[in-house]
This record gives structure tokens, C-alpha cells and sequence, in this order.
């Protein structure tokens, strides 16, 4: 086989929006961090009556860092000569990797407006990885994956040449039957 390189990145239908909500939480988180500075301060002068503002600003500034992960990202697809790698890209900075699986470990992949798709994803045993920033896709595909004897969906909006590398790769006997 040839060795084959695919990238792709998929980006957040309403990019805009989390970016200015990103910022917000960002301003947020920062403003509770020299409030609880401030707080730890006045703490250590009057001890009784600054705890209750010193963990509260604690406690915001790490729910403000937390919600930040949560928004404003988009998911690279690597694919490297059989292996997939899929990643979270917060704040276009920081990578996260979600899963990494080889071509060999796949089990299906179609469409995730098939009715095949629709059977996986009933079912209680498998689990759902979204390899999308956007939850709601209207047209997007699904890798069925056994990986360690857990079963995987992977939800992905990609074009379709990165389904055509994965089958090239283990053969055309995984493509859904009721493909279009």
C-alpha cells in the first residue's frame, strides 16, 4: 500500500458567536480571579467575613475555565496510512485528542442518515463520540469501531475522501449496504 496523508478540520456552524462567548468567559474568569485576590486580602485582615466571597470567586473562576473548554473549538480528522486520529482544537490552541484508531479496528461506515446508522445508535451498548463541534448535522458520516472490545460511533463531518482512504485501506465490505 501506499502511504496516504489526509487532514481536515471541521469548524462551528456559528464560529462568531462562540468566539464572543468565549471572550466573555475569559473576562469573566479573570475578573473572579482578582476579586478572589482581593477577597484573600480583606481574608486575612477581617477572617469572618470574607470566606463566603473568597470561595465564591474561587468556585466562578473555575466554572468560567471550565465552560471555556466547552465552546469555540473545531475537530481535526488526521488519517496517516491506515491510522485516524481525531483531536480537539480549543480555542484554536490547545489540542485534546478524542480517539485514535486503526483502519483495521473499523467495523462500518455510511451515512448518518442511513437506516443502518440509525439501528447503531439505538443501541445501549455502543458508545458516541462526536468528532464535530457542531451536535446537529444534517449531512455527515459514521465509523462503527470495536476498539478494545468497546463499541464506538463516531459522528463525523468530513468530506467523503476520508471515507474513501479508510476503505482503501480495509476493503469495501465495510461500507453500509444502503450507501448512496
Amino acid at each position: 500500500m501506499k502511504e496516504v496523508l489526509y487532514e481536515e478540520s471541521a469548524n462551528p456552524s456559528n464560529l462568531k458567536t462562540q468566539k464572543l462567548i468565549y471572550n466573555i468567559y475569559t473576562g469573566l474568569m479573570w475578573l473572579m480571579i482578582i476579586l478572589a485576590i482581593f477577597a484573600f486580602i480583606f481574608f486575612t485582615m477581617l477572617p469572618s467575613l470574607f470566606w463566603f466571597p473568597l470561595v465564591f470567586t474561587i468556585l466562578s473562576a473555575i466554572l468560567f475555565a471550565f465552560l471555556r473548554t466547552k465552546i469555540y473549538y473545531c475537530v481535526d480528522c488526521v488519517f496517516v496510512t491506515g491510522s485516524t486520529r481525531i483531536v480537539k482544537v480549543i480555542n484554536y490552541k490547545r489540542r485534546k485528542k478524542i480517539i485514535v484508531f486503526e483502519a483495521s479496528e473499523v467495523v462500518q461506515v455510511g451515512k448518518i442518515t442511513s437506516n443502518s446508522y440509525e439501528k447503531l445508535a439505538k443501541m445501549n451498548n455502543i458508545k458516541k463520540i462526536y468528532g464535530t463541534p457542531n451536535k446537529y448535522i444534517d449531512d455527515g458520516f459514521y465509523v462503527h469501531l470495536v476498539q478494545n472490545g468497546q463499541a464506538y460511533l463516531l459522528i463525523l463531518e468530513c468530506k467523503e475522501t476520508y471515507l474513501q482512504h479508510l476503505v482503501a485501506f480495509t476493503g469495501r465490505q465495510l461500507i453500509e449496504k444502503d450507501y448512496k
